[in-house]
């Protein structure tokens, strides 16, 4: 079951006219209750509404932290320890 075309440019457009905090409060309610493709797709819309505002949706936080975390766990390890010590070296000394 998804949206007819029709259907979707409709809501695409009713969308667009909801204020930026409406915006993030959907994304956050749609993100924990969905359960159709329709869900999924009303979704993708708030984001993409979202994305072309250049707001942050929690798709793009989850993604900045998965990074963060990657980065984390790599100066975790031995190399990874001596890479950090030399580079805050070298930004220190400058």
């Amino acid at each position: 079951m998804c949206l007819e075309p029709e259907d979707f440019e409709e809501w695409f457009e009713r969308t667009q006219s909801l204020p930026t905090e409406n915006l993030h409060r959907l994304d956050l309610y749609w993100r924990d209750n969905f359960e159709t493709s329709v869900d999924q797709e009303l979704h993708s819309i708030v984001e993409t509404v979202l994305a072309k505002r250049g707001e942050t949706t929690l798709a793009m936080q989850r993604q900045e932290n998965i990074k963060k975390l990657n980065k984390s766990m790599r100066a975790s390890n031995v190399l990874g320890r001596v890479i950090a010590g030399i580079t805050g070296f070298l930004v220190r000394s400058k």
